[in-house]
């Protein structure tokens, strides 16, 4: 009777910290805590949350054990712990129930899921603006912000997707089409490219963010 109930127990306790992990700004929140301890404000900055959005997740990771808070002065810290590092780095504590490894990397496969729907959609757009029909390098910057808004929960992703795009779309036409006349072109072109996209989409991805978390839509 005993080791049946502390089986549940740990197995509830299990698909919590499963689930937490799956969260995609929880798992942001452990990652940026595992470099440094952090205020509530600078949690929020990092992982580009308005504060109250992160209350509730700082409180279920607090209850989870996955992070601890101190007082420092007149502010609170919080510190990721050894349980969510063993989390994050893999390896799995110790139980009585077997949790499948594929789960968490899962988890990581899906925080990174924004890189290759951004290469997606910028392959689509090349292969549509070279073949089919002429579409604007602003109006594809549109698409792009939209879009991404969607896909990149903070501004480091917005800015590696960007890049990546960039990339591909100065690299394409040279091997496809030859739009290019020579090598010399390229850094021109992914120069325009990332200016373009930047200047456009990001205003846009911050504005669709904003209204995305006023809604209570947490992505």
């Amino acid at each position: 009777m005993w080791l049946s109930k502390k089986y549940d127990m740990e197995g509830e306790e299990l698909r919590e910290i499963l689930d937490a992990l799956s969260e995609r700004t929880r798992y942001a929140i452990l990652e940026s805590l595992s470099k440094r301890p952090m205020t509530g404000d600078e949690i929020a900055e990092s992982v580009n949350r308005s504060r109250s959005t992160i209350e509730s997740h700082l409180s279920l990771l607090l209850r989870l054990g996955l992070i601890s808070r101190r007082r420092d002065d007149k502010r609170y810290l919080y510190e990721i712990t050894p349980k969510a590092e063993a989390w994050l780095n893999q390896d799995m504590p110790k139980t009585s129930l077997k949790v499948d490894k594929k789960h968490l990397k899962f988890v990581r496969q899906s925080y990174l899921f924004y890189l290759p729907s951004t290469l997606v959609i910028t392959l689509l757009y090349f292969f549509a603006n070279s073949f089919i029909i002429p579409v604007p390098l602003w109006l594809f910057a549109l698409l792009f912000g939209a879009l991404s808004a969607l896909l990149c929960s903070s501004l480091r992703q917005l800015s590696f997707s960007i890049f990546a795009s960039s990339l591909v779309l100065s690299i394409l036409p040279f091997l496809f089409v030859f739009q290019s006349n020579s090598l010399l072109d390229l850094p021109l072109s992914f120069l325009v490219s990332m200016a373009v996209l930047a200047v456009v989409s990001f205003p846009l991805w911050c504005a669709s963010r904003f209204a995305l978390n006023r809604v209570g839509i947490r992505l």
